[in-house]
């Protein structure tokens, strides 16, 4: 059996990994694919090392490379690969040539997203793909279906995350005792409509008397962050235990939110989107939506506070029992269409 793993994105890549690895162990034949985009292929060769990966398409962030290298000719590469390797199966997060090449060609796709958000594309993959799968936050029909949890869950398990403290090691920190942010781009698709660099603004206005860990994605503004704060080099090892042993997560961006909170720290998104993904976490109590200047005051509080390490270990036991193992949900999926 041969399948083909689409990922377009950074913040897919962990989503598929365990489902990669034990599809190789049950003798799946399993390709991964990639888009050419910013880190993303340096992340991808060190993930997936020991996996065959093809580069698809490309996008360099302007609005004509993504519609022409990042769909046309990703869809083009698509039909040329499916055709040759005769996959049996296609599974990807809302790639939409991918889908208009498994249609094409009469291959199965399983999609996996989380961002009912944007009904455009999400009609398209819906109505091209065999089914799209969203978490209990949109309505089902003939092909949309639901999984019970998050797709972060994947890899942020307990059953498949262990925090390694040993990372701390290199940056001098003890657990609990600094903050994680992560910064990212409006040149992203997915950030176009956002104020740039929102935690750059806001950043002179916080404890000072605190290390920050700083993941930045748009390097040329490094200079402008208060020396307490240190630019991490991307990518980043292990960055699930530094985001874990940390005392606070705060994020411009709406995935490391989310992996935040699942992790079982105090989580704020100071993004301007509000996502129905996001809600279910706010609604858990375990994230906060604080939009720009409004993320500065919980931003101190937090700081200020003590970490209250029972309430991590019990946020994670109760994800744990609330939610479906995504990896063994994907896996249950794909073998309906094993011929």
């Amino acid at each position: 059996m041969k399948i083909l793993i689409d990922i377009k994105h950074p913040a897919q890549l962990n989503l598929f990994k365990g489902l990669a690895k034990e599809l190789v162990i049950s003798g799946w034949t399993v390709i991964i694919c990639y888009l050419d985009r910013g880190k993303l292929p340096k992340i991808i060769d060190r993930e997936y090392a020991e996996f065959n990966r093809i580069k698809v398409g490309s996008s360099k962030g302007t609005k004509w490379s993504i519609f022409w290298n990042g769909n046309v000719m990703r869809t083009t590469s698509f039909l040329k690969m499916i055709n040759q390797e005769k996959f049996n199966i296609c599974i990807s997060a809302s790639s939409a040539p991918l889908a208009l090449a498994c249609k094409i060609t009469g291959t199965p796709l399983l999609q996996f997203y989380d961002d009912p958000e944007r009904k455009t594309i999400n009609k398209i993959n819906a109505n091209l793909s065999t089914k799209i799968f969203f978490p209990p936050i949109v309505e089902q029909n003939k092909h949309v279906e639901i999984f019970d949890c998050l797709k972060e869950w994947s890899y942020l398990s307990p059953s498949y995350f262990k925090p390694d403290k040993t990372v701390l090691e290199k940056y001098g920190l003890k657990p609990n005792e600094y903050v994680f942010v992560r910064e990212v781009s409006n040149k992203s698709f997915n950030y176009y409509n956002q104020e740039d660099a929102i935690i750059c603004s806001i950043s002179g206005q916080i404890n000072k008397n605190i290390p920050v860990l700083l993941s930045l994605e748009d390097k040329s503004i490094k200079d402008k962050f208060p020396d307490n704060w240190t630019i991490l080099e991307e990518p980043i090892a292990d960055i699930h235990s530094l985001i874990y042993f940390s005392k606070l997560m705060v994020s411009s961006g709406d995935s490391m939110a989310r992996e935040g909170a699942m992790l079982g720290i105090p989580s704020i998104y100071c993004g301007i989107r509000e996502m129905k993904a996001n809600q279910l976490l706010i609604d858990k109590g375990i994230l906060e939506h604080c939009p720009v200047e409004k993320a500065v005051k919980p931003f101190n509080d937090y700081i200020s506070s003590e970490f209250d390490q029972e309430k991590q270990i019990k946020i994670r036991e109760n994800l744990l029992k609330e939610w479906v193992d995504m990896n063994q949900f994907m896996i249950s999926q794909i073998l309906k269409y094993k011929k």
